[in-house]
């Protein structure tokens, strides 16, 4: 425990400059967000029409081979959309052209390794019933689809997304001032670190950073030619990085300490809650993997990084948005 916290005197973490800067929200973000509005009230209507990518279709499936039916290969009424591979290639590329009420065939070799032994290599045929086909239909950014979304016109709709986008700027720039003020506390803390968790911070950090280069087939010798560096100098500021971590932790620490600041059971629980709703789980799936304590850490953290910022010398710059190029 001593090695995990070492002994450590605050310096000045009240009354420190910095500059928060809000990103402008750009007619191009206000644009996309309503066309992905609506994308989300987009609905499917029943089409004669040939099926094509993108259209929903409810089929039957089955597989033959020299006429009798292969275990476990029928499908009864199974709808998917097509495009999203939920079809294997050659049974969409089967379905595509086809109208609803058809029935039709296609061939399909098994893979060589296929896991079902006396499949594998095997050309079977396939019966698929097409019995619905629906067509996607998005409606149009138009002032009849912000009617339709409880706004008087398309402007106004345009308002309300500039206002909700520009109260996430302003978090976003406060969370980031946060940040900043908890690593100049951090660099205010007189304290010694511990080498043994500095360097395997630091470690760690280049373990990932090696992993990831593998996945990409992008050798370390060329990823600091790219970044004008070298291992050595990566390793470096993987260290320092480590240092700034530890001593914004250990400020984060202090300083609840010296405020009282703390964070209350029921705002663990909600937080386990939103975790879970963000990642369409449960609460008690989350809690495997984040135990409370991490949890509640988080919590302290952000709320002494509040603390910072309500008791600092705040300037506030709105960036500006980039010029429009000219046709």
């Amino acid at each position: 425990m001593a090695d995990k916290f070492p002994k450590a005197t605050l310096g000045q973490y009240k009354g420190l400059a910095v500059t928060r800067h809000v990103r402008p929200v750009l007619d191009s973000t206000v644009e996309a967000e309503i066309g992905h509005r609506c994308r989300l009230h987009a609905h499917y209507s029943p089409t004669g029409a040939p099926a094509k990518r993108g259209d929903k279709v409810t089929l039957d499936f089955e597989g033959f081979l020299e006429g009798k039916p292969i275990p476990d290969s029928k499908m009864t009424n199974v709808t998917v959309l097509l495009g999203t591979g939920k079809l294997m290639p050659a049974a969409e590329k089967a379905v595509y052209g086809h109208q609803a009420g058809e029935t039709f065939q296609f061939d399909f070799t098994y893979p060589a390794n296929f896991r079902v032994e006396k499949l594998s290599g095997i050309t079977a045929q396939f019966t698929v019933t097409l019995h619905a086909v629906a067509e996607k239909h998005t409606p149009a950014a138009d002032e009849a689809f912000a009617k339709s979304r409880g706004f008087d016109s398309l402007d106004a709709m345009r308002a309300q997304i500039r206002k909700e986008k520009a109260a996430l700027h302003e978090e976003t720039a406060d969370r980031k001032a946060g940040q900043d003020l908890l690593e100049m506390a951090g660099a205010n803390l007189t304290v010694t670190l511990p080498e043994k968790s500095v360097a395997g911070e630091a470690q760690r950090e280049f373990k990932a950073l090696e992993d990831r280069l593998k996945k990409t087939g992008l050798s370390l010798e060329s990823y600091c030619n790219s970044c004008r560096t070298t291992p050595a100098g990566l390793k470096a500021s993987f260290r320092a990085m480590a240092e700034k971590r530890i001593r914004s932790v250990l400020a984060a620490r202090a300083i609840a300490q010296a405020e009282g600041i703390t964070a209350f059971q029921e705002e663990v629980e909600a937080e386990y809650r939103r975790l879970a709703a963000r990642q369409n789980t449960t609460p008690e799936e989350i809690r495997k993997t984040l135990p409370a304590d991490a949890v509640q850490s988080g919590l302290v953290a952000q709320k002494v990084q509040a603390f910072l910022l309500k008791n600092a010398q705040v300037t506030t710059v709105y960036d500006k948005a980039p010029a429009k190029k000219e046709d």
